[in-house]
């Protein structure tokens, strides 16, 4: 299996993962999206060599339409006949973030093309790249709308979801609960030890564990809605870019390490 590095975009925006790829023969910018379709917005749909499927609108309000694009290239991975959704330009424009970063993304490359193929990386080193040989076939027999794996936390198996278009992990209030006992825990044990809080350094972090090595997160939020899913634990971009990880799409599985 060979790779092809992907350049990362020089922007900021919360945590996302913006990339520069080919769509066409444009260079764009694209948000890497492992949840949702690949969107083009129809100001740059008019610049792009695009055979729409749809002569009406599948969507009204978001001005759907179906298209396959002749061309998109990731790195020296050449596609062809790409799958996409023309939308209205508002709909990928997220606007402005907390700290002022206009949303820098011409596209959002989404989980219908990420889906396909096997990609590494390790932000923290600038490296981002996607399988260019030996592809294989989706081995699931139904296809999932985002990629979904088994972690361990507290010697539990647990699926977990990863949805770039959040920048921060979320967990349920279950999983949170275990997170505050075990740090109750170890605190207690501090306590009885005898230690100063200036001699530990001690911070709340959700780790866990995936093919038993050991990953940490520093920040998490809770989310009621997970606590009677299947899934309770959704990573966001903060995974991708706290981790050196690879994600094994089409066989349906994660490995990371910080």
């Amino acid at each position: 299996m060979e790779f092809t590095p992907i350049p990362l975009a020089d922007k900021r925006f919360f945590n996302y993962i913006f990339l520069g790829i080919l769509a066409d023969k444009k260079p764009v910018v694209a948000m890497f999206d492992t949840r949702g379709n690949t969107l083009i917005p129809e100001k740059l749909a008019k610049d792009l060599d695009l055979k729409f499927i749809d002569d009406k609108f599948i969507d009204e309000e978001k001005g759907f339409r179906r298209a396959i694009l002749a061309s998109m290239k990731l790195g020296n991975l050449k596609l062809e006949e790409v799958p996409v959704l023309v939308c209205k330009d508002e709909v990928i424009d997220l606007g402005v973030d907390p700290v002022g970063n206009i949303f820098p993304a011409d596209m959002v490359l989404g989980w219908n093309v990420i889906s396909q193929f096997v990609f590494r990386g390790d932000l923290r080193k600038g490296k981002f790249e996607v399988q260019s040989s030996d592809f294989k076939k989706p081995s699931q027999k139904q296809r999932l709308n985002q990629p979904v794996f088994n972690i361990v936390f507290n010697d539990k198996s647990y699926k977990a979801a990863l949805d770039t278009s959040r920048p921060l992990t979320i967990i349920s209030e279950k999983i949170a609960k275990d997170m505050e006992v075990k740090n109750e825990n170890v605190a207690s044990t501090i306590k009885m030890l005898g230690l100063d809080k200036e001699e530990v350094v001690y911070e709340s972090k959700f780790t866990f564990k995936i093919d038993d090595e050991e990953v940490k997160i520093p920040t998490t939020q809770v989310e009621k809605e997970l606590n009677d899913k299947d899934i309770q634990v959704v990573f966001g971009a903060d995974f991708l870019r706290l981790t050196s990880w690879s994600l094994y799409n089409p066989m349906g599985y994660v490995r990371a390490r910080n």
